[in-house]
């Protein structure tokens, strides 16, 4: 099975010049659902990726404790609370309100994947007519044929098993397959998550081999598609934006490791992604 190796290239191409008259929002608005009574800081870590990674806003829309938290992340964040502990099919009135304004929805960490919240991404599905990036929870919960190419799918291998039935080994072969294979059943684009990262839009398959296998500390994933979001949300296409987010999440990593190791934490990788970016643009 061929595939092509993602290299810095992909960071030169997928920032383009920015005009000197350029204002507040062109270069992109973000919305981010997700979060729940238990896991507080998920959508944080995808704003703030998404921020470092270019894009002007970040709005979070979770419910209240969530929120609360994110708030008190950095003050870069908006953090809009839904008056409950966990999401339900109601929200989707809040949800697609908030949308007018984003240019891409993120939705999924830290959400849950109960019934309620099951609904509620089907909805999202349904109804919200954005550049769609789903990870995490909502990748357990989503309806597979309600997907499409302006949808980006980020599973690592338990959560692809969850959702596509199928089971993957650590082979490489086997993996480009299998996401070649999906990505054209379901006509989207899937960045499956590993020491070897794997994207595909079911012709074209990209891997990245950029990874630290001291990356795999809760959050690392948030960082992923907090960036993937980011520069969807700048007007990248779906696909650039996940071979570009998989080289720099994992170029930044591998840096960061070389110092901390074991210590390494997702927010070290939010603070370190601009010197992937500025040693690979100029």
């Amino acid at each position: 099975m061929s595939y092509t190796l993602i290299d810095k290239n992909i960071v030169r191409r997928i920032y383009g010049h920015r005009d000197s008259w350029s204002h507040k929002g062109d270069f992109g608005k973000l919305l981010i659902v997700g979060g729940s009574e238990e896991y507080t800081g998920s959508p944080a870590l995808v704003a703030l990726s998404a921020l470092r990674s270019g894009c002007d806003f970040a709005k979070i829309f979770a419910p209240v404790r969530s929120a609360d938290a994110c708030s008190n992340f950095s003050p870069e964040i908006i953090a809009i609370p839904y008056n409950r502990q966990y999401f339900d099919q109601d929200a989707i009135t809040d949800i697609e309100k908030l949308s007018e304004w984003a240019d891409a929805v993120e939705i999924g960490n830290g959400m849950g994947r109960d019934r309620q919240q099951g609904e509620l991404v089907k909805l999202v599905q349904k109804r919200i007519k954005k550049k769609l990036i789903i990870d995490a929870d909502g990748l357990k919960v989503l309806d597979r044929n309600l997907l499409n190419f302006d949808t980006l799918l980020t599973p690592n291998s338990y959560e692809f098993s969850v959702l596509f039935d199928r089971k993957l080994s650590n082979d490489l072969n086997e993996r480009v397959k299998a996401v070649k294979e999906k990505a054209d059943e379901f006509k989207t684009v899937i960045l499956l998550k590993g020491h070897v990262d794997v994207i595909s839009d079911g012709e074209a398959v990209f891997i990245n081999k950029t990874n630290s296998s001291y990356m795999t500390k809760a959050g690392t994933g948030d960082t992923l598609a907090g960036i993937a979001s980011g520069l969807i949300a700048q007007g990248n296409n779906v696909l650039d934006s996940a071979c570009a987010a998989a080289y720099i999440n994992g170029y930044t990593g591998r840096l960061v490791a070389k110092a901390k190791k074991e210590a390494l934490s997702p927010v070290d990788i939010i603070n370190n992604i601009y010197l992937t970016i500025t040693r690979f643009k100029y």
